[in-house]
């Protein structure tokens, strides 16, 4: 099945999503990596508040990407965005999605420790290479938080327009594509 969802998504909207179905994004999401994970994990638990960006993020998805991005006199734009490896925020990332409130997490190779039932919150692979495509998805960078981790790692906030073909590859039902690999 194809599924064209908006941002925010509930739990009713993630229930019909099966493995190997193509979903297409609209609505905000975020990009963020290991140091951002690490960084909002380290807010939490010294009890500091997270930038006010973060409380739109409830129903929305964490796109696991290092953009390559280019500031112009229009703002910023994001040139290339293709996926990272998930494995490296697996430790952490089950803190982040109840602290955010997100339902997806966008990447590619999955997550071992991911509990998609638990926290109801549905993994979507986006294949590698398919960095340049991104820009074409994205109707314009919203905001940028924490440029002092460097721009691959900062946190970009992102309004997209049809973002996919993304994979559900784990869904809340607990299954999963990569089960017999992680």
């Amino acid at each position: 099945m194809i599924y064209k969802l908006k941002t925010p998504v509930n739990d009713d909207d993630l229930i019909k999503l099966k493995i190997g179905d193509i979903v297409y994004l609209t609505g905000i999401i975020i990009t963020a990596r290991d140091q951002a994970h690490k960084r909002i994990i380290e807010y939490i638990e010294q009890k500091k508040p997270l930038p006010k960006e973060f409380f739109q993020l409830k129903g929305s998805a964490i796109y696991h990407c290092g953009p390559i991005v280019r500031r112009s006199e229009k703002g910023l734009e994001i040139i290339s965005g293709g996926p990272t490896t998930s494995q490296r925020m697996d430790k952490i990332q089950n803190k982040v999605v109840k602290v955010l409130g997100v339902k997806f997490i966008i990447g590619k190779g999955g997550m071992k420790n991911l509990k998609t039932s638990e926290n109801k919150i549905v993994y979507l692979s986006f294949t590698g290479g398919c960095g340049a495509i991104v820009n074409k998805k994205i109707n314009r960078v919203l905001n940028v938080v924490w440029e002092d981790l460097g721009q691959c790692e900062a946190v970009y906030f992102l309004d997209m327009k049809e973002f996919g073909p993304l994979i559900v590859a784990q869904d809340i039902h607990g299954n999963s594509l990569y089960k017999t690999y992680l």
